[in-house]
């Protein structure tokens, strides 16, 4: 029962990143005009989220703690770390593969 529940959850955390990309593709390729600027940066949090939770989902049994307060504080910082380098993968890898002219819509 454990590992049908284990492999059902997987499915979910893979799904939820193949879904974060398609929703960027569709948003930041082929809609990107239909939308302001002011609506695609504050809308990429969205799909990011999903990736981030998929990420997430699928690395929590291996850094799950086990231990004393200090370890958790480790871990939090560690969790933090893990958060800011999938938003750097979101924002300059993912984003600018799909639409080539992210940087120049930001005026970077």
């Amino acid at each position: 029962m454990k590992t049908s529940k284990h492999k059902l959850h997987k499915k979910i955390y893979w799904v939820l990143i193949i879904l974060s990309l398609v929703i960027d593709y569709i948003f930041y390729s082929v809609l990107k005009d239909q939308f302001s600027l002011f609506f695609l940066v504050c809308f990429s949090g969205i799909p990011f989220f999903l990736f981030a939770t998929g990420c997430f989902g699928l690395l929590w049994p291996k850094i799950k703690p086990e231990g004393d307060d200090e370890v958790y504080i480790s871990h939090s910082l560690i969790i933090g770390l893990l958060f800011i380098v999938l938003f750097f993968i979101h924002v300059w890898i993912i984003l600018p593969s799909i639409c080539p002219e992210f940087g120049t819509l930001l005026g970077v």
